[in-house]
C-alpha cells in the first residue's frame, strides 16, 4: 500500500468497459509526485494512463505537472492547479514511509487538520489479520486524511481519497501503477462521467498496431474517419506497437456500438494484417489462440534474443498447450551441438546468415516434433557489426512441413530495442503465417 511509480506500460491502454457520456466542458489537471520522475530514474506511466483514458473519454487535460517529494512544491503544485483547472488528479506519496508527504501537503495547502479515517484504520487491520500479519503502528500513517476527504469506497481496498476545495475536485490516488489504474477506471471515471456529462454516449476501442508508423496510420484512415462526425481517434506510441484508441458518440449504446464496429470494419480492411488485435490482446496471446485454434505447435531457437521469445510465449496462461521449447543458442559451439547447424556453415557463412538461420529453425522443429520451428540470429550491437553485416541485422526462418522460408531484417536503435523488434517481428511472422492458407509461398 503505497507508494512508488511503475517503469513503462504492460500491455498499454485497454478499452473500459464504462459507457461514457457527454462531456461538458471542464478542465482537468494531472499532478504526478515522487523524486524518483524528476530525477528521470523511474519512467511514469500514471500521468499518461489517466491523459490517454480521459482524453478519449472527452476531457480536456490541459496540463501535466511533476514534482518531487517537497511540501512546499506539492503545496504549491495544488492551489496552482486549483486556480486553473476545474477538477485535479494527484498521484502518488499517499504510502506510509517517510517521503510519501502528499496527505500532509494537502492539509497544509488547504488549511485542513488531519483526522483519523476510522473505517480506513479498521480496513487495514482486517487485512493484516486476515493474512496473520501482526500490526504495525507505522501504517496508521495510511488512515490519517484531510479534514473533510472522502475515501473512494465504505470498505476501501487501497490508499486514495477525493476532496472539494472552493468548488474544485481534487483525486488523490495511489502511485503504484495497478492501484492506480484500478481506482481511476473504477471510482474517478465514473464519478466524473455522472457528475460531468450529459446524456450521450460513448464507446470506445483500442487497435493493437504493428508494422506502420503514427503518420502513416493517419494518413490511411483519413478517409474513413470522414465517414463518422463523432468519431475521435487517439494515438499512443507503445514500442514497439501503436496504440489507436477509438470513441464514437451516440445518443443509445447500441447506436454507438454499431458505429464502432463499422469504422472497425474499414480499420481492417485499411490496415489489413497490421491489425494485431481490437480487442486488448497482447501479439503472444493473438498468436497463443490461433495456435490454440489450429491444433498446431510452435518450439523456437533464439541466438540475439536470448530467450525474449521464449519469455513472451510463456507469459501467456495456457501455453504448454502448443508451446514445445525455446533453445538459447547463443555461440557457435550450441548452434552445432544443441540444434547439429554444421561447422562448416558457420565457418563459411558465419553465426548471421540464412543459411545459419535454417538450419537453426528445421533443427529446432525436428528436435521437437513440432508444426513450426522458429528461429532468429542476428546482431544486436552496439558492437560486433561490419560493412557487411551491420548491427541490427537480423535473419528470422520459419521451418514447416513443407519447407523452409528465410528473410533478413535490418532493425534500428539500441541493443534493447533491437531485440525487441527481433521479438515482436518473428511473432509477427507466425501470426501472419497462421492466418494465410499460402504461407508456404514465405512473405
Amino acid at each position: 500500500m503505497g507508494g512508488g511509480h511503475g517503469r513503462r506500460p504492460g500491455r498499454g491502454i485497454r478499452s473500459g468497459p464504462i459507457e461514457a457520456l457527454g462531456i461538458l466542458a471542464a478542465k482537468i489537471e494531472i499532478i504526478g509526485i515522487g523524486n524518483e520522475l524528476i530525477h528521470g530514474s523511474v519512467a511514469d506511466q500514471n500521468t499518461i494512463y489517466a491523459a490517454a483514458r480521459l482524453s478519449a473519454l472527452g476531457f480536456s487535460v490541459t496540463r501535466i505537472v511533476f514534482v518531487g517529494d517537497d511540501l512546499k512544491s506539492i503545496r504549491s503544485a495544488l492551489k496552482e492547479a486549483g486556480k486553473r483547472a476545474d477538477i485535479v488528479l494527484v498521484s502518488g506519496g499517499l504510502g506510509n514511509t517517510g517521503d510519501d508527504i502528499t496527505v500532509e501537503a494537502v492539509g497544509k495547502a488547504f488549511n485542513r487538520p488531519l483526522v483519523l479515517h476510522k473505517g480506513l484504520q479498521e480496513e487495514l487491520r482486517r487485512y493484516l489479520d486476515r493474512r496473520d500479519i501482526p500490526w504495525d503502528p507505522v501504517l496508521e500513517k495510511l488512515a490519517w486524511l484531510p479534514q473533510g476527504s472522502e475515501v473512494f469506497h465504505p470498505r476501501p481496498k487501497t490508499c486514495g481519497f477525493m476532496l472539494t476545495e472552493k468548488d474544485r475536485t481534487f483525486f488523490f490516488l495511489p502511485g503504484i501503477p495497478e492501484e492506480m489504474k484500478r481506482v481511476l477506471d473504477r471510482r474517478v471515471i465514473p464519478y466524473l462521467l455522472q457528475h460531468y456529462t450529459e446524456r450521450d454516449v460513448i464507446r470506445s476501442r483500442t487497435y493493437r498496431i504493428f508494422g506502420l508508423m503514427e503518420t502513416e496510420v493517419e494518413e490511411k484512415l483519413a478517409e474513413e474517419v470522414k465517414a463518422f462526425p463523432t468519431l475521435t481517434l487517439g494515438y499512443y506510441p507503445d514500442f514497439p506497437e501503436l496504440l489507436v484508441l477509438a470513441s464514437v458518440k451516440a445518443g443509445k449504446t447500441k447506436e454507438a456500438d454499431r458505429l464502432l464496429d463499422r469504422f472497425g470494419e474499414k480499420v481492417a480492411e485499411v490496415l489489413g494484417r497490421h491489425v494485431i488485435s481490437d480487442n486488448g490482446l497482447t501479439l503472444e496471446e493473438v498468436l497463443g489462440e490461433l495456435l490454440l485454434k489450429t491444433k498446431q505447435t510452435l518450439a523456437v531457437a533464439e541466438s540475439c534474443t536470448g530467450g525474449l521469445i521464449g519469455h513472451r510465449l510463456t507469459a501467456v496462461p495456457g501455453s504448454s498447450a502448443y508451446f514445445d521449447r525455446s533453445l538459447v543458442v547463443y555461440s557457435n559451439r550450441a548452434k552445432k551441438e544443441l540444434l547439429g547447424v554444421p561447422a562448416r556453415v558457420l565457418s563459411r557463412y558465419g553465426a548471421v546468415s540464412p543459411q545459419t538461420a535454417r538450419y537453426m529453425a528445421e533443427g529446432v522443429r525436428a528436435k521437437s516434433k513440432t508444426d513450426w520451428g522458429l528461429a532468429v540470429t542476428g546482431i544486436a550491437g552496439p558492437g560486433g557489426g561490419t560493412p557487411e553485416k551491420p548491427v541490427g541485422m537480423v535473419w528470422i526462418a520459419l521451418a514447416y512441413k513443407g519447407g523452409c522460408f528465410c528473410e533478413p531484417y535490418l532493425f534500428r536503435g539500441n541493443r534493447a530495442q533491437i531485440k525487441i523488434m527481433t521479438a515482436q517481428t518473428a511473432l509477427n511472422r507466425v501470426r501472419e503465417c497462421l492466418l494465410d492458407d499460402t504461407h508456404l509461398s514465405g512473405r
